[in-house]
């Protein structure tokens, strides 16, 4: 219901996602058909996409998408979505344009890198390096970005990139979610962009905490 407040964005999302899910029944229909003529069993087929409101400023609203996917594998998969709609224009723009041209990301890109082995540490309960994972170091610009609401009213606290299994760790350790401060992007932020950054970012993260259900069995 909140992104019914943009109906232009809320149409190409609508519009976007039911041609993914007309195309998905379709296939699975095909598929199950062949399976059961061949004497295979046919599980159920299922897609599901679920668009949530990450964020939003004076200017951007920020969106994400959890996709659930399940076509007879060994498991399920999942990925995510990540879209930057601009109020100012009425259009969607790439999250990469937050950043200034040219700008040096080395820094920040080595404390993405560091934020997801942090987190690889605390759910295996050792540490692993992302080289010694098998998995690259991400680039931030070319993650799926959301941005974070700041404790200061109507500003960005943060920039979070998503990573769905098999994209920077094993499918086993599940989803990844790296928080960069706005204070680590101090001069990288495009010009025309900077005024919507302050502050410090809300506690809360976009995924839910992979440990929650581990806690709850204890």
């Amino acid at each position: 219901d909140p992104i019914r407040l943009y109906p232009d964005l809320h149409m190409r999302l609508y519009n976007e996602g039911k041609a993914t899910l007309t195309a998905f029944l379709d296939q699975a229909h095909k598929d199950r058909a062949e399976a059961s003529a061949d004497g295979f069993p046919t599980p159920a087929y299922y897609h599901a996409i679920n668009w949530k409101i990450a964020a939003q400023s004076s200017r951007f609203v920020s969106l994400y998408a959890e996709e659930d996917d399940y076509q007879g594998g060994a498991h399920p998969n999942s990925a995510f979505q990540a879209l930057l709609w601009d109020k100012t224009k009425n259009e969607l723009i790439p999250t990469a344009s937050l950043f200034a041209p040219g700008s040096d990301m080395s820094v920040v890109n080595a404390f993405l890198c560091g934020q997801i082995e942090a987190a690889r540490a605390q759910r295996l309960g050792a540490p692993v390096t992302q080289a010694a994972s098998g998995f690259p170091c991400p680039a931030l610009k070319d993650s799926r970005l959301i941005l974070i609401p700041s404790t200061l009213d109507g500003k960005i606290g943060a920039i979070d990139a998503l990573y769905a299994p098999y994209e920077v760790g094993a499918y086993a350790e599940g989803p990844y979610e790296a928080r960069i401060p706005q204070s680590q992007l101090k001069g990288l932020i495009a010009p025309a962009y900077a005024d919507q950054f302050a502050g410090e970012a809300i506690k809360q993260e976009a995924l839910p905490d992979p440990d929650s259900d581990k806690d709850k069995a204890q």
